[in-house]
């Protein structure tokens, strides 16, 4: 054996380890993100055309599409169960779908729930609409959905009036979206 030949260290230095152990699982998660960011479909904008679906309702009473609606707006609110911000704001949508009926139709879209907790939380809230359930969530990927609850609104026509990520709790400003979407529609 040459004994002028460098030594090579038996084990990496520990603070390279240290580093690694903090590095790789944060440079995976970042990937992951971007991975779920750029896969998933974007929202659909103001002016483009609602995505069409079909789904059974909550209540089992058969199945609704949006063609259902064709010619009235239409007020679609994703919402579940577990969710808080979609119990703070339940009363809201159900108090406005009672105000409005005739003018504008509302439409609950469950996701990831199961149907009886699904079932208890209209029962509980007083839901005033129909729900639909999405259980193969297409309807959720082709909104493009970044969470619950989200509300979409669709002028007669069919296209999408306005879109809002996250709870609506103040009526005022539910009011003047739905007057304006009830003039807009009208024109």
């Amino acid at each position: 054996m040459d004994s002028s030949a460098p030594a090579i260290p038996a084990r990496i230095p520990r603070n390279w380890l240290k580093i690694g152990l903090i590095v790789g699982p944060a440079l995976a998660l970042i990937g992951l993100l971007a991975w779920a960011t750029f896969t998933r479909g974007s929202a659909p904008q103001p002016g483009d055309a609602a995505p069409t679906f079909a789904a059974e309702r909550l209540d089992g009473s058969g199945s609704m599409s949006l063609e259902d609606f064709d010619g009235k707006p239409l007020v679609m609110n994703f919402w579940a169960s577990w969710c808080l911000p979609c119990e703070e704001e339940a009363p809201l949508f159900s108090s406005m779908a009672r105000r409005y009926e005739g003018e504008v139709s509302f439409l609950g879209v469950n996701i990831k729930d199961a149907r009886t907790d699904a079932e208890e939380f209209e029962r509980r809230f007083d839901v005033a609409y129909p729900s639909v359930r999405d259980e193969g969530r297409t309807i959720e990927d082709s909104y493009g959905l970044t969470g619950q609850p989200e509300t979409f609104l669709i002028a007669a026509d069919g296209t999408i009036h306005e879109h809002i990520p996250g709870a609506v709790t103040d009526a005022a400003f539910l009011q003047q979206l739905l007057d304006d979407l009830v003039a807009t529609s009208g024109e």
